[in-house]
């Protein structure tokens, strides 16, 4: 989970307790004057649970040591009267600070009458009433244990895919079957017929791997089967020379569909006219090929429904048993000392039908076996999974196809088609600019060459004073990036459409998506190229070296835990509060980075630009569309030979530490574990989000995704807008 998606999760509602604590305080203070300051603290802080600001338990002037009990409210009854009234205008301070810190998805401020407060039960968070050790001791423990679950889904979608385990269970299952003391005697019927599937499935078939991201919103709109014939109405429209003619299935000596007359008519013999039209069809079936490939890998429209129409899906089989047995006639005869006299009985026949519904995983080309163009995709589908060449990913340039920036300012003199080395793009959703441009100066001076860099930023809604970021005009002799520019996306639907948007306005080779709460570390534009680019090596320098090509890289994950970082603005409440267990999550998160590669995009995932729009993007949804593609990356790099998802060592991105202190290192552990889990687990990621914010997505303009409507404009004949 991203830091920029974790400062609004919800908790239970406390308005019950904050009145009842509200009414004792009043009726203690009527009887005792000392109490008075006592009761003013109270409902201090019953305010400050309505207002969505957490205690300041860690300020200056106000510890835990000012929650007095009545024995101590006398000998500090003056210092705590003469500051009541500087509580008071702190606490409307605070409150207006906290209705512009806590914005919703929308851009606007929360409902002030749904209160908010931190984890129940006080375990995390700035009022804990925890040690520090004990509270340090369960979040080094529940870290450690949240790692059983990426563990647990590498295990399932990885490690049990790869080429050595598919072996070692097909020969496992042929062993079973040959042994004459297990195969023979211990089995029955039905555990032979499952252990000849799993052998015939392991040893024909290797694991699929998509071309693209998609969503699971995407997946349950179309069938594989209405994916398919997508496909091919897209296909005979604009790229009919793809579709390869078919033989005439009665006759061999039938002409081929598009062959001339005079191919056929030239012919003498039977055998001459079956032989020519053999070498037509090859001919004219690896010219269709080269088309196919070539198509697939240049329209994102068509690879995409390729690789939902490829896509294995469950399907329902439904058994039908049928047993009849045979009609017997028995002759009794009528007493036991007459054996003439008899009589017969007739049992007619019994028939008896079971029925069983069985659901298994399967694909188009295992249901329809003799399809042409399925077979086709099968076995060009290692052409279709290759990355474009490090030589194309180096030259690459993609005009912007968005709307013109709000704002910009370049430092070329001809910024007409320039393609920059890299472009940083930052998703801002209710920041301000005065931080962004503090983030903005310090990448700049980590930067080695940052006149090479252009930085993007998406404005999604609720951002103050952007603008201030382009005010200032730095010195000849001093940094600058090549380019700054801020562009607004007004479409909806949370991060990854947002990144996406960005995405689409860079020109930079690489891409690197940075929050805008993470700080670059030292030389991070020279340490992303050298990592990328392998050293200035080609694809033919790599594969004689058998070195395997990164596909993507992050940086090693950290939290901002100097006396400055927490000290954010926002978290002003909560200055210089250390969560207890902060070090753990740091531990696990690059354990979990390097041994089972899933960085998140705290991490600032980085790649070239070909690659990133050749592998369809982030998915189209507002949660969890970097662990989307970065499980997409990870799965090339494990069962694809010679690719890799790579960590970059060295200094780490810092992350903010603000929601590790606003709700404790326990609450945010347990709860990131939990809904990855339930995202890996076929979890819609609007489903996650309404569980997560406890309130609906974020508003699109339609439900359908941007490569969908442009699947409708060009079927239908419609101008794209």
């Amino acid at each position: 989970m991203d830091s920029t998606s974790q400062d609004s999760i919800p908790h239970s509602d406390v308005m019950a307790e904050i009145i009842t604590e509200i009414r004792g305080g009043g009726a203690a203070a009527t009887n005792n004057d000392a109490d008075d300051a006592t009761t003013n603290h109270t409902y201090v802080m019953a305010l400050n649970s309505l207002m969505n600001t957490p205690e300041r338990v860690h300020d200056a002037q106000m510890d835990r040591s000012d929650v007095m009990l009545p024995s101590d409210s006398i000998k500090r009854e003056g210092s705590v009267q003469n500051s009541q009234e500087e509580r008071s205008d702190s606490l409307i301070s605070d409150s207006n600070n906290a209705l512009d810190d806590n914005r919703d998805r929308g851009g606007t401020p929360k409902d002030s009458t749904t209160p908010k407060e931190t984890p129940p039960f006080h375990i995390g968070g700035p009022n804990t009433r925890l040690p520090f050790f004990v509270e340090s001791f369960l979040g080094w423990s529940l870290c450690f244990s949240c790692l059983a679950v990426p563990i647990y889904h590498y295990a399932k979608s990885i490690f049990l895919s790869t080429n050595w385990y598919c072996k070692v269970r097909h020969g496992l299952c042929q062993w079973i079957l040959s042994n004459t003391i297990i195969g023979g005697y211990l089995l029955g019927n039905k555990m032979k017929q499952q252990l000849l599937e799993v052998g015939h499935d392991v040893s024909n078939e290797n694991h699929w791997i998509p071309l693209t991201t998609c969503t699971r919103e995407e997946l349950s709109r179309n069938s594989p089967w209405e994916s398919y014939l997508l496909l091919v109405r897209l296909l005979d429209k604009e790229y009919p020379e793809t579709l390869v003619p078919l033989l005439a299935v009665e006759n061999n000596a039938d002409k081929l569909d598009g062959v001339s007359d005079t191919v056929t008519t030239s012919l003498n013999s039977a055998d001459e006219v079956s032989s020519s039209n053999d070498q037509c069809y090859t001919a004219l079936t690896q010219k269709a090929d080269v088309a196919l490939v070539k198509v697939l890998r240049h329209d994102d429209v068509c690879r995409r429904l390729a690789s939902l129409a490829m896509r294995p899906h469950e399907v329902n089989i439904e058994t039908n048993v049928t047993t009849t047995t045979k009609t017997v006639s028995v002759i009794f005869p009528t007493t036991m000392n007459s054996a003439s006299e008899s009589h017969t009985i007739t049992v007619p026949a019994i028939t008896t039908t079971k029925s069983s519904n069985r659901r298994t995983t399967s694909t188009l080309l295992k249901q329809l076996p003799h399809n042409h163009l399925l077979q086709r995709l099968s076995y060009l589908w290692d052409r279709l999974l290759a990355l474009p060449s490090l030589e194309e990913a180096k030259t690459f340039y993609r005009i912007p196809t968005t709307d013109p920036p709000v704002a910009q300012k370049s430092y070329l003199d001809n910024d007409v088609c320039h393609a920059y080395k890299i472009s940083l793009i930052l998703p801002a959703f209710g920041e301000e600019g005065s931080h962004l441009k503090i983030k903005l100066t310090r990448a700049l001076e980590m930067a080695c060459s940052p006149e090479n860099v252009e930085v993007i930023i998406v404005d999604a809604g609720g951002c103050k004073d952007l603008e201030i970021i382009l005010e200032e005009q730095p010195k000849a002799e001093e940094k600058h990036w090549g380019r700054i520019c801020i562009v607004a996306f007004k479409s909806g639907g949370g991060r990854g459409p947002c990144l996406n948007y960005g995405a689409s306005t860079a020109t930079g080779c690489i891409l690197t998506f940075c929050h805008a709460d993470t700080s670059l570390p030292l030389r991070w534009d020279d340490r992303i190229i050298k990592t990328l680019e392998h050293g200035n090596k080609d694809d033919y320098e790599l594969k004689r070296s058998c070195t395997a090509r990164v596909n993507s890289c992050s940086f090693n994950f950290g939290i901002d835990t100097s006396p400055k970082g927490l000290c954010m603005p926002f978290t002003s409440s909560l200055n210089n509060y250390f969560p207890p267990g902060i070090r753990a999550v740091v531990t696990t998160a690059n354990m979990r980075s390097y041994m089972y590669s899933l960085p998140y995009g705290d991490s600032t995932l980085s790649l070239h630009a070909c690659v990133f729009h050749f592998l369809g993007g982030y998915p189209d949804q507002c949660l969890m569309e970097d662990y989307e593609l970065v499980t997409l990356m990870r799965l090339r790099g494990a069962l694809i030979g010679g690719e890799k998802l790579a960590m970059i060592r060295g200094q780490p991105a810092l992350c903010s530490p603000r929601r590790w202190q606003k709700f404790g290192v326990l609450y945010v552990t347990y709860m990131n574990s939990k809904f990855v889990n339930l995202y890996a687990t076929s979890i819609c990621s609007g489903d996650l989000f309404r569980m997560y914010y406890g309130k609906e997505p974020p508003k699109r303009r339609t439900m359908l995704s941007p490569w969908e409507i442009e699947l409708d404009n060009r079927l239908n004949g419609k101008v794209s807008v």
